[in-house]
């Protein structure tokens, strides 16, 4: 199996129930929210792939030109971090740069920041922007999947849980000079709402 440097993951297994529809194909400046992940990665990884849920697995198919997974049978519907799980099976990498499908202010600039804050003592690069922690816009070790394979078996599910087990370095909005917009997650009509307000645009 070849070994790649870095694989970029696109989490995209989430029901949206409070956006009331599939957030990853919402447009912003005429791009999806998938987009915009995927297009903050796809030049400063080796290999993408995105991990969906199963009812969006063919629109991604039709849409993308990377692979297009669900979650492994045995951590099926267990969130996030089923998908990391999941990702770091199929994947043979050293880090792998995690996005979710929600945050469409994202750039390539953020993602190499982060990535270039990686040294050898820490299994995770994580934003914590004004207090609050962004572990879906992240940089992880491939060394941390037993750990994530032993939680999942615990039924433990959460992120955070998964951050107190391991070394983190966590970056504030002190430590990086990026557009803070890019951690923006929109999780409901009003963000999406305010997020076209934002822009000046009336095409949403």
């Amino acid at each position: 199996m070849i070994l790649h440097n870095i694989v970029g993951v696109l989490l995209a297994g989430g029901e949206s129930r409070r956006f009331g529809q599939p957030k990853a194909f919402a447009k912003f400046k005429e791009l999806t929210f998938w987009e915009h992940s995927y297009d903050a990665m796809k030049n400063i990884t080796d290999r993408q792939l995105i991990i969906s849920h199963p009812a969006l697995v063919e629109r991604f198919r039709d849409d993308s030109l990377c692979q297009v997974f669900t979650d492994n049978e045995e951590v099926k519907g267990k969130g996030p971090l089923a998908g990391i799980y999941t990702a770091m099976e199929i994947e043979n990498a050293e880090w792998f740069v995690v996005l979710s499908c929600d945050i469409p202010y994202i750039n390539e600039k953020t993602i190499q920041t982060l990535l270039d804050l990686r040294h050898q003592n820490v299994k995770a690069v994580i934003p914590n922007i004004k207090g609050k922690l962004h572990p879906l816009i992240g940089v992880y070790h491939k060394s941390i999947l037993s750990i994530i394979s032993k939680q999942l078996e615990n039924h433990e599910h959460k992120m955070i849980s998964l951050l107190e087990k391991i070394a983190v370095l966590y970056v504030s909005e002190n430590d990086i000079d990026v557009d803070l917009k890019s951690f923006s997650n929109i999780n409901s009509q009003k963000d999406y709402l305010q997020l076209g307000i934002d822009e000046n645009k009336t095409d949403y």
